[in-house]
């Protein structure tokens, strides 16, 4: 471990460490010079020893962002430690705590964060390390970099998951095959124009008798006709639309080891506006497939919050390259 350690007067002077206690202050001190060169000490039995602190002090650290939420293994993060220290390549030596690092994000200040939902952030901190802990480059190029990145790798495996895996193929007919019985079912010619509109089990014989008594005395009348038609036809719509997202949400949780609920809507806002675009169903499962192939490589994508918001930034691009890639191969 290496023998010095650099603290930043932005840091220092800053009135969130000036007013806390003289023993927290000691203590940041402490952590920082027994610190890791990426920031990370996993052991802090002598330096409670040496500077008397308890567990209001480290409190007082983390409710100032000087140090994350510790691991449950105990292991500390120094939040602004790329901002504070800069160690040579010829000299850093990774982290022993890899599986912490790969939960943190690098922002534009370079200080750490576990929140992917941040808007400085340039890119995970594994990404950023093997990219050779660039300061120098502008952030915001640095997060376009990794953008392109992101996006190149997951053009590099197209089709992948539908090509390799019986699994995903027999789902993929399974669904095709559950909406097309559901759609001939809804069309059948010997079905009663009250089943169609069946929507509310209680309220049903009244629906009905409005639809028959408005089609019996406007049954000369085209627009008025059409317009109950109309209506009924959209409500079909609807009906069809929410069953195939209900599906496309069973279809993302059969192959995500992380279960997304239906009623959240603003991913079901983008299947419903892929539906509404013309996209298959098959079209948009190969778009799930080539993201879900870029984030099970990356374990921060691996939690509920974070996968929705890739898939809900993402899935209409995906699912677009997925159809024009496949256009192409035809």
């Amino acid at each position: 471990m290496a023998e010095r350690r650099m603290i930043s007067r932005k840091i220092a002077e800053d009135d969130r460490f000036v007013d806390m206690h003289p023993v927290s202050k000691l203590l940041y001190f402490y952590l920082v010079l027994n610190a890791d060169d990426d920031g990370f000490v996993g052991s802090v039995k002598m330096i409670n020893f040496l500077t008397n602190a308890d567990q209001s002090n480290y409190d007082e650290l983390l409710e100032n962002n000087l140090i994350l939420e510790p691991t449950k293994s105990g292991v500390y993060v120094i939040t602004d430690w790329y901002a504070q220290n800069k160690i040579e390549p010829k000299i850093y030596k990774a982290t022993e705590y890899l599986s912490v690092r790969d939960l943190l994000f690098i922002k534009t200040n370079f200080a750490y964060t576990t929140n992917p939902d941040e808007k400085d952030i340039i890119s995970p901190v594994d990404y950023w390390v093997k990219q050779g802990r660039d300061k120098k480059t502008p952030p915001e190029i640095q997060a376009q970099q990794y953008l392109e990145q992101f996006q190149e790798t997951s053009k590099k495996v197209p089709r992948s998951v539908e090509e390799t895996s019986k699994k995903v193929l027999a789902q993929n007919r399974l669904d095709k095959n559950r909406l097309d019985k559901s759609r001939l079912e809804q069309n059948r010619p010997d079905q009663t124009k009250k089943e169609k509109i069946n929507i509310d089990k209680d309220n049903s014989t009244s629906t009905s008798s409005i639809y028959n008594n408005a089609t019996t005395e406007n049954k000369g009348n085209s627009g008025e006709k059409g317009g109950v038609d109309s209506g009924v036809n959209n409500q079909l719509d609807t009906n069809n639309n929410q069953d195939s997202i209900n599906s496309l949400f069973n279809y993302l949780n059969g192959i995500s080891t992380t279960d997304i609920p239906k009623d959240n809507k603003r991913l079901a806002n983008v299947f419903d506006m892929l539906i509404h675009n013309g996209y298959e169903i098959e079209d948009i499962q190969l778009g799930i497939d080539n993201i879900m192939n870029v984030a099970n490589q990356m374990p921060q994508y691996q939690n509920e919050q974070s996968l929705a918001k890739l898939l809900i930034q993402h899935l209409p691009e995906y699912t677009k390259q997925t159809l024009e890639r496949s256009s192409s191969n035809d």
